[in-house]
């Protein structure tokens, strides 16, 4: 009997530590929600900042579809049809909504001229020749880029399938079912020029389909569910805008951050990282890092660190981290050095 009591006793010392513990390190440590960068697989150099997107995909080949008069060119056909439809207005698209990713991502600086479309005299299946140095130097220089990324091919095939089939009901009639899908098809190769001795810095191809299909009883409401043929196209025009974009621009990552405070109440460091300025709340940080108690200064370089991060140096970070190490053993110091060593190696193996 008195060792079942005495395991319960001390049982409830140890919840009761664990409890201030817990509370002790929620009102001394401030959680930080941040955004990390995660680099693209075809991530430009960081010598490239800004870009000048043109467009060289177009020959006389290509039209601006009316959308009315290409839908009813299908339904004619009785929407079962594999066509190639080279239209402008989709080429067109894919250079405009790219510009805009690009620019989102906070990664690139982008100008699209108002001529932004090269001459081209060949077959819209055919690579031209790459651009010569002279004329990428005069484009970026005119528009005062670091490099030039140029459409050089683009096609959509639309593939149209359509099926009704007829079936006995309840009552002995008859009702139609209807089916319809729509394939799109793109295909388009983007190169990337830089204004030096090498000019061709990076070719990507894209080419993927995209898919809508559609099942009813009334064929008004078949086809009010698919979009038009140009509809589709355009679509098609920002998917590739999409996927290119994922290959050249970082992924924003959010993560959880913390920091010391020292002061339960009003901390001067709470207040200035609250008001996002991280310069005096790393002047604050370095004053107490000279300080001769360790656990004060373990987490005040501790929180310098961080600063470190927020401002992209990570190298720093991971230096600032150790010295906390070093300084006073915590558990958050451990786990913040792994957090950082992880983001070096993915940037290292991006690199």
């Amino acid at each position: 009997m008195f060792l079942v009591d005495k395991i319960i006793f001390n049982r409830v010392i140890v919840f009761f530590i664990a409890a201030m513990i817990t509370i002790s390190c929620k009102s001394n440590f401030a959680v930080l929600n941040i955004e990390n960068s995660r680099p693209a697989s075809d991530e430009l150099p960081s010598d490239i900042q800004s870009l000048t997107l043109m467009n060289r995909s177009m020959s006389n080949q290509f039209e601006n579809y009316r959308e009315d008069s290409l839908q009813t060119y299908f339904y004619r056909k009785g929407y079962q049809l594999s066509k190639i439809i080279l239209d402008s207005a989709a080429s067109d698209t894919t250079i405009r909504a790219l510009a805009a990713l690009l620019y989102e991502s906070g990664r690139y600086d982008v100008v699209v001229p108002l001529k932004r479309n090269i001459n081209r005299y060949l077959p819209y299946e055919m690579i031209p020749d790459t651009l010569t140095p002279e004329r990428v130097k005069t484009i970026c220089a005119d528009y005062n880029t670091d490099a030039l990324l140029v459409l050089e091919r683009f096609s959509t095939k639309a593939m149209a399938d359509y099926t009704s089939e007829k079936h006995l009901n309840a009552g002995n009639g008859t009702n139609t079912d209807y089916y319809a899908s729509l394939d799109l098809k793109y295909d388009a190769f983007f190169r990337i020029y830089k204004p030096d001795s090498k000019t061709l810095l990076k070719e990507i191809e894209l080419i993927d389909t995209i898919n809508w299909e559609s099942y009813d009883y009334s064929q008004e409401r078949l086809f009010r569910k698919l979009p038009s043929i140009k509809q589709a196209m355009l679509n098609a025009g920002i998917k590739i805008a999409l996927d290119l974009d994922q290959k050249l621009s970082p992924t924003w990552i959010p993560e959880k951050r913390g920091y010391f405070l020292f002061q339960i109440k009003d901390d001067r460091g709470q207040q200035l990282m609250n008001e996002n300025n991280y310069e005096e709340a790393s002047k604050l940080w370095n004053e107490m890092a000279q300080s001769t108690n360790k656990k004060v200064k373990s987490k005040a370089e501790f929180n310098l660190a961080l600063i470190r991060e927020l401002n992209g140096d990570l190298d720093g970070a991971i230096e600032l981290g150790l010295k906390s190490f070093y300084t006073y053993y915590r558990f958050q110091t451990e786990t913040y050095l792994k957090k950082l060593k992880i983001r070096r190696e993915t940037l290292l193996k991006t690199k």
